[in-house]
């Protein structure tokens, strides 16, 4: 099943990506002090659509919670979130989502960023995105690796932070331009898909 912009889902999706930017774009400029001019502070938050594959889908409680199940996949911009499960949560009056939660074999992918977990829980307001594992989460950026029981991933600042029994392993760049270096460390990375691409 591919859900493009289309019917219920899409409403929800809609609400969830539209919405708060729409509202954020018509925030009136602040007050000046006399002889200043007013200044309107610009949204930062993303009015990329959100796309969302998956082999079923359910709506519940009319539309207040939708349930993607079986090889879920979604994009928004350069961020794709792959899982077993994903539910996305509205308010009683549908006129906003509260959060999306990814359950069962998260990925998360954006750019060079890697993350891995459990259960992803993005919120919209917040910008950020909670992944939690047992017995960890774990996170790269090209060689560099962290883990953690929880990694917060701050979307407006694209990176991440890890709370509880936290693992780093750090690799020292190269330097390429150095004449001396004569054979530079060959690094993997994580993954065959640095940017995430439909």
């Amino acid at each position: 099943m591919k859900i493009k912009l289309t019917g219920l889902i899409i409403f929800a999706i809609w609400v969830f990506v539209a919405l708060p930017a729409t509202a954020q774009d018509k925030t009136p400029a602040k007050e000046a002090p006399p002889g200043k001019p007013a200044v309107k502070t610009k949204s930062k938050k993303s009015k990329e659509p959100i796309e969302i594959t998956s082999e079923r889908m359910r709506s519940e409680n009319g539309g207040v919670k939708i349930v993607f199940s079986g090889n879920v996949v979604s994009y928004q911009g350069d961020l794709k979130i792959t899982s077993d499960i994903m539910e996305i949560y509205n308010t009683e009056d549908k006129k906003e989502t509260e959060e999306i939660v990814a359950i069962g074999n998260v990925v998360i992918t954006r750019c060079l960023k890697r993350a891995i977990g459990d259960r992803a829980v993005y919120l919209d307001k917040l910008q950020k995105i909670i992944l939690t594992g047992a017995p960890h989460a774990t996170a790269w950026e090209e060689d560099n690796m962290i883990e953690g029981r929880e990694l917060i991933f701050l979307m407006e600042q694209d990176r991440f932070i890890a709370n509880e029994k936290v693992r780093m392993k750090i690799y020292p760049k190269d330097e390429e331009n150095d004449p001396k270096e004569k054979s530079p460390k060959k690094k993997s990375p994580p993954t065959d898909q640095p940017c995430s691409s439909k």
